[in-house]
Order: structure tokens, then C-alpha cells, then sequence
């Protein structure tokens, strides 16, 4: 199995990516910055806020056909500047864009153009609760996250119309320990109403680690999902 993850410098995009080599798999990260070193690990290093970098992406070279089928998890994502819609920039919403929907959207294509629908087994993108409700000051994640909900039950019809067996979900993996929780936690209390709920949740230990959602989404991914289930879940 060869495993195309976003976002593997920290967090879960990490934690999947180490998961997977040490269940024998090849994995290939993309992210900024890098801190895997495995015989099977490829790094392909591009900023997914750039048009340009995104844009000259190739990964066919990094993958040896034996090792098919291919999974794709789209795991990179931001939350950006933690403030009321009226007070924020259009760097915020651009980045914001691109990050968390231009790049899982243009990699699904990628993907499933350069590799085949028939040699793409699953795609993952790591979604959120936000998706589906307003959360004030986060305006922009949330438009994202259920942004690419809506792409990933769209690409879903497509997939059924040409009778490809290619499987696309959406997972939302709760609260996790995070940079970006992390960032959450250093906002400011008249920017963000919420901000003494996630303090809380940290004080009280209640945040999953990177390393029980990589458990929890490799039990996902080989369990099987009647259609009735739809394709968006919660682990």
C-alpha cells in the first residue's frame, strides 16, 4: 500500500505518516518541512497555500507501481487568524482557501488523473464539526470545512456514475492536540467567545493525541461502511 499524506511535518498528518511505516507501508509526505527519515518515507516538500508549488506537484516518480494500490489522505489544514469575519484580511481568506479546499480538491484530481481510479483504493480528507455549524470567529474554516464536505459527497456521485470502485469519506477526528489547538488556546478572549472551552479541554486531558487518531482512522479505513452511512463521519 503507498499512503499519500498532506501535512506530515507535526500532528496527525505525522503521526498516520510514522503509523504507516511501521505497518510496512509506503508513504509519501508533503508539507513544508520535514523530521521522517525511513527507507520507505518520500518527502515532496510544497507550501499548499502556493498556486505555483501546488501547481508543479509531481509524485509519479515517487511511486513504484508493485506497491499499489494507493490510499490518499488529505490531512493539512488551518485555522488561521482567530477573528470576527468584519476584522479579517484577504491573505486570511486567500490562505485560508487554499489550504483547507483548493488542495485536497486539486489533489483528489491529481490522484485519481496521474495514478487511475482503479489503482486509487480510498481517499481521506480529515474534516471538522465546524463544517456544519457556525462557530463565531472561525468564520473562514468553517466555509472550508464544509466546503469540502460538499466536494467529497459531490466527487462520491461522480465516482458512482462511472461505476469506478474508488471509496472518498470525510472524517471528523474530535479535538486533538495540536499546533492548531495550541493556537486556539493563544487567542484572545474578546476575539474568540469560546476560548475557556478549549483551555478546559486541554486542563482536563480531554484531547485525543495524534497517535490514537492515527488508530482510530486505520480502524475506519478497513472497516467497512454501508452506503446508507453516507460519506461524512465522526470517529
Amino acid at each position: 500500500m503507498i499512503y499519500i499524506i498532506t501535512g506530515t511535518s507535526s500532528g496527525i498528518g505525522k503521526a498516520l505518516a510514522k503509523f504507516y511505516l511501521k505497518n510496512g507501508d509506503h508513504v509519501i509526505g508533503i508539507s513544508r518541512n520535514n523530521s521522517i527519515s525511513h527507507e520507505h518515507f518520500t518527502h515532496v516538500k510544497c507550501d499548499l497555500s502556493d498556486k505555483t508549488q501546488l501547481h508543479e506537484i509531481a509524485l509519479l516518480e515517487h511511486v513504484d507501481k508493485s506497491n499499489y494500490p494507493i490510499r490518499l489522505i488529505n490531512n493539512a489544514g488551518i485555522i488561521g487568524d482567530i477573528h470576527r469575519s468584519h476584522e479579517l484580511t484577504l491573505t486570511h481568506y486567500v490562505d485560508m482557501a487554499m489550504v483547507n479546499l483548493v488542495a485536497p480538491q486539486f489533489l483528489c484530481s491529481y490522484v485519481l488523473q496521474t495514478f487511475g481510479f482503479e489503482n486509487v483504493d480510498t481517499i481521506i480528507n480529515i474534516t471538522s464539526g465546524a463544517g456544519q455549524r457556525p462557530v463565531p470567529s472561525w468564520g473562514a474554516y468553517c466555509a472550508s470545512k464544509a466546503g469540502i464536505d460538499l466536494f467529497a459527497e459531490t466527487l462520491h456521485e461522480e465516482i458512482k456514475e462511472l461505476g469506478k470502485s474508488t471509496k472518498i469519506y470525510n472524517v471528523a477526528p474530535g479535538v486533538v492536540d495540536t499546533k492548531m489547538q495550541t493556537n486556539i488556546r493563544g487567542s484572545e478572549d474578546e476575539n474568540f467567545s469560546r476560548r475557556q472551552d478549549f483551555v478546559q479541554l486541554k486542563e482536563n486531558n480531554e484531547l485525543r493525541t495524534p497517535e490514537e487518531v492515527a488508530l482510530l482512522l486505520d480502524e475506519f479505513l478497513n472497516t467497512e461502511h454501508p452506503e446508507e452511512e453516507g460519506i461524512i463521519h465522526r470517529i
